[in-house]
């Protein structure tokens, strides 16, 4: 017990009851290693998200099964509704690469060109692998 007006906190006492001298400031424990991402752990999630979005998109395409009469440059099919939209959306995606391959080609030549244009006399930056590497 703690005598009236004392307000400094007791020293921690040993088995024998001397008291022990607070040693120098604990100093906080570093922050554990970082680990840096792999190409194997990118390509696990990668496939484990495609996974899943596959089967969301075949329980898409199973619960829809009504089906649709469609008409496209006078030809006349009959689908159902899942795998006609499922259709749109890759005929959707094929048009956007398309367009995204020709944006590519679009910045390699502007590279290529300015490239050219600042040092003629020099080999393509990209092309040239007869630098040694150190």
């Amino acid at each position: 017990m703690k005598p009236a007006g004392h307000d400094e906190p007791s020293a921690p006492n040993r088995p024998d009851g001397i008291p022990v001298e607070p040693s120098a400031p604990v100093q906080p424990a570093p922050p554990p290693a970082r680990i840096d991402r792999t190409r194997a752990g990118s390509i696990w999630v990668s496939m484990s998200v495609g996974g899943v979005f596959l089967v969301v998109l075949l329980t898409f395409v199973v619960q829809n099964t009504t089906s649709l009469r469609l008409g496209f440059l006078g030809w006349h099919f009959t689908l159902p509704v899942g795998v006609a939209i499922l259709v749109a959306a890759v005929a959707g995606l094929l048009v956007m690469a398309v367009a995204g391959g020709v944006r590519i080609i679009q910045l390699r030549q502007a590279f290529t060109r300015l490239a050219r244009a600042r040092k003629p006399d020099t080999p393509h930056p990209i092309h040239n692998t007869k630098t040694p590497r150190p």
